[in-house]
């Protein structure tokens, strides 16, 4: 699987739990609290999951042709503004719910030839900010990089 296609990915495994359905995915776009979609879903049903941007972690192991396996890090934010999500227009999900729901979809699903696995800690309870309570889900998955010169001389 290439890096571009972690992200989507990720966002089709939420979408496919039972538990998640009242909870649309969005992805980041980089634009952050100012995204579009999630300023509309807070304010419509009152949950949001973002899936972030893949990020570069740790080395794993180097072999001496030059192939990489490196750990790459998934965040998933769930936001819940309590106002909507609870009222009767609103979803009716919790953030800790659907933290847990994200957890359950992660843990264990197969990312290319590797799994996710949930990091240490699993969850980061962010707060409440501008009445939107913010839990993030930390999870990760191997990448292996194979060089395309591999065993040429220079």
């Amino acid at each position: 699987m290439k890096i571009s296609e972690v992200q989507p990915h990720v966002k089709t495994l939420l979408e496919a739990h039972p538990g998640l359905t009242d909870a649309a995915v969005v992805l980041d776009d980089g634009t952050g609290e100012a995204n579009p979609a999630r300023q509309i879903l807070l304010r419509k049903a009152g949950v949001c999951l973002i899936v972030w941007r893949v990020e570069g972690g740790d080395v794993v192991d180097v072999s001496r042709t030059g192939a990489l396996v490196e750990r790459l890090l998934i965040f998933v934010f769930v936001e819940e503004s309590v106002a909507v999500s609870r009222s009767e227009q609103g979803a009716g999900l919790k953030h800790e719910d659907a933290t847990q729901y994200v957890m359950e979809a992660l843990s264990g699903a197969v990312v290319g030839p590797d799994r996710i696995t949930l990091e240490d800690p699993p969850f980061i309870n962010m707060g409440r900010v501008n009445g939107v309570n913010r839990l993030m889900v930390c999870a990760s998955t191997l990448l292996t990089i194979t060089p395309t010169n591999a065993g040429q001389a220079l």
